[in-house]
Parts: structure tokens; C-alpha cells; sequence
């Protein structure tokens, strides 16, 4: 197409997302697996759920933009593509084209994730200031901060991650699940405010962490500077932390008592837990859906902890006094409290997304007590029973597998692959050569689903549908296990 730049060129490589609103598209990926259609979502989520995933990036890349513009860094901006795709092989990546263009590529799954972190923390939060009583409140605050629960309990947000990345591995789509608590009444002060009050800074996290990467002049397709990451990272956020800023702005403006600087240390303190969710969100992605990471991001902690010595640490309050010339309790208080009310709020998300995403052979030990299946309203995927038994099934030990498929149609190469001859196993069950030379290419990423995909397919199984077939499930598992341990034979 004439006038057509690189970046654009190469979107043609990835699935798009459809124009429907989110609601929709997660009941189309249902649809599509085969599972009945569930009810509309929209009372469930937030309110960007009711917009199209285009609309909300649209959305999201021009308050960005704007934050950019003001901090002197848009300058190559107008080159800079932004795709949401339902590709299984992708997170948040950024690609530098040639001809100086730049593509940001997003996976549809971020979303529903991110969706799943803010809703937990904002029921956790809702729970916590609905009372009149200031005794009430901070005995509540004393009491979850003691319990590690200020952000939530981990053990509930670990089954509804791993609900969804077990539904992610079987079906190949992102889907989501909605308890009693996310159904409360949007007319009313609810979860639902406190959970929009993180959403939309997580997006422009993780979308600002790639557009950093164009901005910066950043030439890798997948950051593998830790100094780039951080660059990116801070980029984003300070970016970020100006958009909340400008959002809060004009519905404060008539408040006489409300100061411009409480507003941007709000923006900062918000942008910095959102951050640490958007980060979340995508290792959940990368260390549960995907069997080899290739060339991607820094773990979220590692990340988290450089943010909170930039912005929380002692030697910013150092630096502040030094610039003063005078001591600042005042700035002082702010920070010491920001750090307590930060590690607080996020220490729980980060110890359900490292639970929730182990499916190594020790995966067995997984606790599903902490969301009972009565809770869960819809889901958008199997159902939370049926992920259960199908965790527990995908955990056994790998001769127990290779046990599984003796006596049906994947035997030929469960032998194989239970010995760790990979290639041969694939060959065995009709996977093309080519695909199989990408599954063995240990500088590119991995879903697991891809490999679920091309067994099913080259079996003659075709979609599982409501009756799960199990087959293609457990050999991609005992195909996963060796690539995740080995790479290439």
C-alpha cells in the first residue's frame, strides 16, 4: 500500500482485535471456543469494559501523548503505531522498523489481567473505608497491614489468575470470571470507583513502558538492557503520573482547598501502585501462558523495587532537603508513608502471581480454597470446577502423563517426549517441521497454547469445544516441561 510505513506494514503479522466493545469480545472468545455464551459483562467491570479495546488504547496513547509533549520527549511520536492483537506469543512488546517507524504490539489478555488485579484491590479498599467511623477505619487498615492483606487476600487473587491462566492454556483466549463482589450496584459509591481509580493508569503503564522505548530511541525488539527497562520504566511513570493529574484536575479545579502539588504527589503515588499491577499483569502473562519468555521484560519485582529507590527510598528525601537547603518533615511524612502504604498494598499481588503461575511439577500444591466456586457468578471460560480438575490432571508427574496417552491416538510420541526427545515426539503427532524449529528457537517466545494448537490440529482433533479434549492438553505439557528445562535436544 502506497505511503504505508513498516510499523504499519507489520501489523499484518498479528491477529487483531475487533472493533467490539470488551464486554463483547470476551463473550466472542467464549463463542469461539466452543462454550456457552454467558450473560453481558459490563456490571461485572469497570466502565472501560463497555468500550471497544481500539477506543480504550485510543484513549490511552493521546493522554500519553500529551504527558509526553510535556515533558519535551514526543518528538518521534507521530512515527509510533499502537496494535492490540489476540497473538499468543506476545505480552507488550515494542519493534523498531527501519525507516525510524515504531510498532507497540499489546496482547488482549493484559487488559482482562490488569482487570483482575483493580478489581481485587478495589474491593479490598472498598472494604476498608465503608464506615463513617475514622476508629473503624484505621483498626481495619492495622489489622489487614498485620495480615499482609492491605492489597487483598492473595490466596482469592491467585485462583482468579490462575482460573484465567488456565482457561488462556486450554482455549487459546483470554477470558475472565465474575464473582458476587464484582456485581455490586454501579449507581453507588462502590469496588468498582476504587478499582477504575487503578485501571486506567495500569494501561497507560504498560502501553507508556513501549512507547518509552520509541521515545528513548531504543534500537533491541525486546529491551534486553536492564538500564533501558529502567529507563522505559520511569519514563512511563512520570508520564503517567501527569495523565492522572490532568484526569483529576478539572473536577477539582472549584476546590479552593485542594493544592495543584497534592495533585501530582496523588498522580505519582496512584501512577507508582498501578505501575506495579501493569507489571504484574505482565508476568502473569509471560510466566503462566508462556512455556520460554524469549527476549522480554525484567522480572516485576526487580522492576518495582528499582521505581520504589527512585521515588520512596531515603535518598530522595536526601536529595529533596539538599535542593531546600533545609530539613522537610513534611516531605518527609510523605514518603516514609507512601513506602509503608506501597509495600503494603502491593507485597499480596506479588505473592498471588508467583503462586499462581508456578505449573511446574509442584504445581499440585496449588490452593483453590480461596475462592469457592458458589462465588463465581459467570464465567467467560470453562467454569471454576472444571479449571480445578483440569489444573490437578495438568500437574501430575510426567511419566504419569506419558501413562495418559499410552492407549489413545497422541502414543506415538508420548514415549518420546517423556525421555525429553522433544523433535521426534512433535514429528510423531504430525506437527509440521517448521513449527517445530520455532519451538526449539530458544530466542523467540513460546505459548503454550501454540503448541496445544498444532498438536490438536495435526492429531485431527480440531476445537475442543465443550468437552474438553484432553489429548493435545497433556502432550503439550510433557512438550512443555522438556522445552522449559532443555530448549533444544
Amino acid at each position: 500500500m502506497t505511503g504505508e510505513s513498516m510499523a504499519q506494514a507489520a501489523t499484518r503479522g498479528y491477529l487483531p482485535v475487533g472493533d467490539e466493545d470488551y464486554a463483547d469480545h470476551l463473550n466472542g472468545n467464549t463463542a469461539e471456543a466452543g462454550l456457552p455464551n454467558g450473560r453481558r459483562w459490563r456490571q461485572a467491570f469497570p466502565e472501560l469494559f463497555g468500550r471497544s479495546l481500539h477506543k480504550v488504547l485510543d484513549k490511552a496513547t493521546a493522554d500519553l501523548t500529551a504527558a509526553f509533549t510535556t515533558l519535551g520527549r514526543a518528538d518521534r511520536l507521530p512515527q509510533l503505531v499502537v496494535f492490540p492483537t489476540r497473538s499468543h506469543e506476545v505480552s507488550a512488546h515494542y519493534e523498531p522498523k527501519p525507516d525510524n517507524t515504531g510498532l507497540v504490539v499489546l496482547s488482549d489478555s493484559l487488559v482482562t489481567l490488569c482487570s483482575i488485579y483493580c478489581r481485587h484491590v478495589g474491593q479490598a479498599m472498598f472494604a476498608l473505608a465503608d464506615t463513617s467511623s475514622f476508629a473503624k477505619f484505621f483498626l481495619r487498615m492495622a489489622i489487614a497491614q498485620l495480615r499482609g492483606t492491605m492489597g487483598g487476600d492473595p490466596a482469592r487473587l491467585a485462583v482468579l489468575l490462575r482460573h484465567h491462566h488456565i482457561n488462556r492454556r486450554a482455549l487459546g483466549a483470554a477470558t475472565a470470571v465474575a464473582t458476587r463482589q464484582d456485581m455490586g450496584d454501579r449507581d453507588s459509591f462502590s469496588h468498582h470507583d476504587f478499582a477504575d481509580l487503578y485501571l486506567m493508569p495500569a494501561i497507560r503503564f504498560f502501553l507508556g513502558h513501549e512507547m518509552a522505548h520509541h521515545v528513548l530511541g531504543h534500537r533491541t525488539e525486546c529491551a534486553q538492557s536492564p538500564e533501558q527497562e529502567s529507563q522505559a520504566d520511569l519514563l512511563a511513570l512520570q508520564a503517567g503520573a501527569l495523565a492522572y493529574a490532568n484526569d483529576v484536575k478539572p473536577d477539582v479545579s472549584s476546590v479552593r482547598l485542594v493544592r495543584e502539588q497534592w495533585l501530582d504527589d496523588a498522580g505519582e503515588f496512584y501512577g507508582l501502585v498501578a505501575s506495579v499491577i501493569a507489571m504484574l499483569a505482565v508476568q502473569s502473562l509471560e510466566d503462566a501462558l508462556m512455556i520460554r519468555r524469549g527476549r522480554t521484560h525484567l522480572p516485576a519485582r526487580d522492576r518495582a523495587a528499582r521505581l520504589i529507590e527512585l521515588f520512596l527510598s531515603d535518598d530522595r528525601i536526601r536529595e529533596h532537603e539538599r535542593a531546600l537547603g533545609r530539613q522537610d518533615a513534611t516531605f518527609r511524612r510523605r514518603i516514609e508513608s507512601e513506602r509503608v502504604g506501597f509495600e503494603a498494598l502491593t507485597g499480596s499481588l506479588m505473592v498471588a502471581t508467583e503462586k499462581a503461575a508456578d505449573f511446574g511439577e509442584s504445581a499440585h500444591e496449588f490452593d483453590w480454597t480461596g475462592l469457592s466456586a458458589a462465588e463465581v457468578v459467570m464465567s467467560s471460560g470453562m467454569d471454576l470446577s472444571e479449571s480445578v480438575r483440569l489444573d490437578q490432571l495438568l500437574s501430575r508427574p510426567s511419566e504419569e502423563l506419558a501413562a495418559l496417552l499410552a492407549h489413545g491416538p497422541l502414543c506415538g510420541g508420548a514415549l518420546h517426549a517423556g525421555v525429553g526427545d522433544t523433535r521426534r515426539a512433535m514429528r510423531e503427532w504430525g506437527v509440521p517441521e517448521e513449527v517445530i524449529d520455532n519451538a526449539h528457537d530458544r530466542s523467540t517466545g513460546l505459548a503454550y497454547y501454540t503448541i496445544v494448537d498444532h498438536i490438536s490440529i495435526a492429531g485431527g482433533h480440531g476445537q475442543m469445544g465443550a468437552e474438553l479434549n484432553e489429548q493435545p492438553l497433556v502432550a503439550a505439557t510433557l512438550v512443555a516441561r522438556q522445552l522449559a528445562a532443555t530448549g533444544e535436544p
